[in-house]
């Protein structure tokens, strides 16, 4: 079986493909994916081949429109629609050659992450089955809305009435987390940050709790100064809460920051996928990454909750579910943060509510075992 997979350029969204893909391939099945150019060694670092797509800024897209006039930002509650809109003219760009390459490689299946949109088109125009791949929490409904009302021109011209339905939608996100009446296949979610070498202090006996801050490249280049502000500050104060801290972000972020203190493990990039399982608590950003792979490891989540994509409804969830404490982040100070980490430390239940959400996730079928059904139905 020939398995195409079309991420949009992003380890957010592209890792979680990663299970499934090497699934089907340990079963012997071609895989494929295509994806924007300048994310192309990003895939062959996870050991996958991939068809380059075209070069596009993402900015770009999601900052202009198809004349290249800017996007203006207006009220926080349009932010789901105008990033619907980018994801919607990046599918745009990269939809003939999606179709071009599908028409060649004669893939049996193609598999989309929620807000790839070549792939849906080019699975319909060609009659090729599709399967959308969750990355946990649903995205709002809003995103494929804003991004159909982008793609009419090209929905037109391909004779489509709206954006097409997959055959099957793969569910990775755990029942108490996921919103309500949410349908899909089950698949059990697997982090997965990527090739690593893992730092000598990660598996030596703790002492004391490990709490985990990562604001990635977000935060940091939303509000550097602020961010570099906070960050000092909470590494050099939640030692004094009996735990240990690491601090998961762009190395570019930590410029003019002072030396970390004892009590501060790391600063930088960390292999998140393999620090959660020891973390009593991460403190985040909503990124969706970020937020089931504390979930599955069963840490409870400190959210400074950034508007931006997905994240504030990440956040809402992940309070709805029990699993931690929200906070808005721009106007944020450490004090907030050094409370809502206390509560999480000290009250055993947040940690007995996460334990109950990761089991669930325990329950779900491996991705070998989807990849073997997908087998069967298309292969």
């Amino acid at each position: 079986m020939r398995v195409l997979v079309c991420s949009t350029p992003l380890l957010g969204h592209f890792n979680p493909l990663l299970p499934l893909s090497w699934a089907l391939r340990a079963e012997g099945h071609e895989v494929l994916v295509a994806t924007d150019e300048g994310f192309a060694s990003k895939v062959l670092e996870r050991g996958l081949p991939v068809a380059p797509l075209s070069p596009v800024a993402l900015r770009d897209v999601m900052a202009r429109d198809r004349a290249g006039r800017p996007v203006p930002h207006t009220a926080e509650a349009d932010r789901v629609w105008r990033s619907g809109h980018g994801w919607g003219r990046l599918g745009a760009r990269h939809l003939a050659e999606t179709v071009t390459l599908a028409r060649r490689w004669r893939p049996d299946l193609i598999v989309t992450d929620p807000v790839e949109f070549a792939g849906p088109l080019a699975a319909a125009h060609l009659g090729i089955p599709r399967i959308e791949h969750g990355w946990g929490i649903r995205p709002n409904h809003e995103f494929a809305l804003a991004a159909e009302e982008e793609l009419e021109p090209e929905l037109h011209a391909y004779g489509l009435a709206g954006l097409p339905r997959p055959a099957r939608v793969l569910d990775t996100c755990s029942p108490s987390l996921q919103h309500p009446g949410t349908v899909g296949d089950p698949m059990r979610y697997i982090p997965v940050t990527g090739p690593a070498e893992l730092p000598g202090w990660l598996d030596e006996p703790r002492k004391l709790p490990l709490v985990c801050l990562t604001f990635g490249s977000v935060l940091p280049s939303l509000a550097p100064d602020r961010m570099r502000g906070l960050i000092t500050r909470l590494t050099h104060t939640l030692p004094a809460l009996g735990v240990e801290v690491v601090v998961a972000i762009d190395p570019a972020g930590t410029r003019g920051m002072p030396p970390a203190l004892p009590g501060v493990l790391s600063v930088g990039w960390q292999p998140v996928d393999h620090l959660m399982p020891r973390c009593a608590v991460l403190v985040h950003y909503g990124s969706s990454g970020m937020t089931m792979a504390a979930t599955t490891a069963g840490v409870p989540q400190v959210v400074l909750t950034v508007p931006i994509a997905d994240a504030p409804d990440n956040a809402r969830r992940i309070e709805a579910a029990g699993l931690g404490i929200a906070l808005p982040a721009l106007d944020l100070d450490a004090d907030r943060v050094e409370e809502a980490c206390r509560a999480l430390l000290t009250d055993p239940s947040w940690r007995a509510r996460a334990a109950e959400v990761a089991a669930e996730q325990a329950d779900r079928p491996t991705a070998a075992e989807v990849a073997t059904g997908l087998t069967a139905a298309y292969g």
